[in-house]
């Protein structure tokens, strides 16, 4: 899976004559599908002025690149009435806000991830009120609104200590569910016998995919030691990022290779 951000500023790669035909420039979802539809590789002031790819086009969606078997699959927004029309309905999902389908608003959205090989949104990352990241599998989520994404979980959670982990003599977590798979037990124990920090299993998935990874800019880890720009993370680096605003702020100036 990747994360949309790892997806925007991808080279675009032409097998047939092996160049740089583009940059990846942003995203084009169908809210209908969950999917990811078009990249968008030119994005003037009118997006409708802009040039996309298909999905169904491309050959690869790896690390370093996209590819597509030849510059001929890169098609004007204005000669694609599909691209067009998904354009018109502006669903980007980031930065919409989480709402049950009993009503409750638990939420923001603040990335999706996408299976590489399908193009489908696989789950949607959101933050609640308190400052804790949820992930919600996309067979739990009802619409992908302009404004709302529609779950179908409902919970309540009373949750200890900034990563909402639940620790010893704690309250207990009260869960009203129809499918909960960010507040498994399985996930709840993973997380708790965390050693020296208390992330979540999402952060703890992230934490791992830092390692040889590399910064933009200087960062002074929770420690006090400095992550240097261009300096590979290693495990030992990774076990010294304790804090949710270290983390995010890695995450802010992670090198797009």
């Amino acid at each position: 899976m990747k994360a949309s951000k790892e997806i925007k500023g991808l080279r675009i790669i032409s097998i047939a004559d092996g160049t740089q035909v583009g940059v990846i420039k942003d995203l084009i979802l169908n809210p209908k599908t969950g999917s990811l539809d078009f990249f968008i590789i030119d994005q003037p002031a009118d997006y409708f002025g802009a040039k996309v790819i298909p999905f169904n086009d491309i050959v690869g969606l790896g690390e370093f690149a996209v590819t597509i078997p030849d510059p001929q699959v890169i098609q004007d927004v204005s000669q694609n009435l599909e691209a067009q029309e998904l354009l018109k309905q502006d669903v980007n999902v980031i930065g919409t806000k989480v709402l049950t389908k009993k009503g409750s608003l638990i939420g923001e959205v603040q990335e999706y991830l996408v299976d590489e090989e399908k193009g489908k949104i696989s789950a949607c990352i959101f933050v609640t009120p308190d400052g804790n990241t949820r992930e919600v599998a996309a067979q739990d989520i009802i619409t992908f609104g302009k404004e709302l994404l529609i779950i179908d979980v409902v919970y309540t959670e009373t949750l200890v200590g900034e990563a909402g982990v639940v620790t010893d003599g704690a309250q207990s977590i009260t869960q009203s569910i129809e499918t909960v798979p960010f507040l498994t037990e399985e996930i709840l124990t993973e997380t708790h016998q965390e050693s020296s920090t208390e992330f979540n299993l999402f952060e703890q998935r992230q934490l791992q995919y830092f390692i040889g990874k590399t910064v933009d800019k200087n960062i002074v880890l929770d420690n006090g030691e400095t992550l240097n720009t261009g300096e590979p993370m290693s495990d030992e680096i990774i076990r010294k990022i304790t804090s949710r605003n270290k983390l995010m702020e890695i995450t802010s100036y992670l090198h797009k290779n």
